[in-house]
């Protein structure tokens, strides 16, 4: 499972399996760009981070991550 919640302009992270192979969270605020650049890091797909993502804040998803 892979759950962002957004905090004004930025964003946290947790994954857990079957979405990355070991359980993992964001220390530190991020962009959208660096949420799915992360999780695709940790061992997600592209596909799930971007839903991942998308599901968080539609618009800004297809406005920065075309």
């Amino acid at each position: 499972m892979i759950k962002v919640s957004k905090f004004g302009p930025v964003y946290r992270v947790k994954a857990t399996r079957p979405d990355v192979p070991k359980d993992w969270s964001s220390l530190m605020p991020l962009g959208a760009r660096e949420v799915v650049e992360e999780l695709i890091r940790h061992g997600a797909s592209l596909h799930a981070a971007y839903d991942a993502m998308f599901e968080a804040d539609p618009l800004r998803a297809a406005r920065e991550l075309r």
